[in-house]
Formats: C-alpha cells, sequence, structure tokens
C-alpha cells in the first residue's frame, strides 16, 4: 500500500532530484523509498566477521604460502613485477 507524502526542500535539490531520478530511469519517490530502505545497513552494520558476496565467491582463487607477512608478500609481487629497482 503505498501513501502520500509530502515532503518540503530547496527548490534546486528537488530539481537534483529529478535530474537524478530521470538518469537512473526511475521516480523521485522510489529512489528515495531506495534511499531510506538503504539506510538500514548503515544502522545495522554487520560486523568485522561479515563476508561480503562478492569476497566469498573470489575464496580459494589464489593460494598463498603458508608463512609470511603481508609486507613480505607484497615485496615479493613488486620484485617479481618491476625487478631490481637498482
Amino acid at each position: 500500500m503505498n501513501t502520500k507524502l509530502t515532503v518540503s526542500m530547496d527548490a534546486s535539490v528537488i530539481e537534483r532530484a529529478k535530474r537524478a531520478a530521470r538518469a537512473r530511469n526511475t521516480s523521485v519517490s522510489a529512489m528515495l523509498a531506495e534511499l531510506v530502505s538503504g539506510l538500514d545497513v548503515l544502522d545495522h552494520p554487520r560486523g568485522p566477521g561479515f563476508i561480503g558476496p562478492v569476497t566469498r565467491a573470489a575464496t580459494g582463487l589464489l593460494e598463498l604460502p603458508a608463512q609470511g607477512a603481508d609486507a613480505d608478500l607484497l615485496s615479493d609481487a613488486l620484485w617479481a613485477r618491476y625487478g631490481d629497482p637498482g
């Protein structure tokens, strides 16, 4: 069920909202509804242990050595790509 809502704001903001909605092939109402729905993500963070879908899909694509610090891995990769800097 949709309910009508009246919102007051500066005319320049309204024009920007209309242009943004037009560029996205949607209405200002739909764009605002999606924005407000997206606030839930900010209000309820998933925590430090959360792994997003893209990261989860990439898991296992690379095999890293069991030993070695991140700095060593970066250093080795830079040496392999660019060679001796001197």
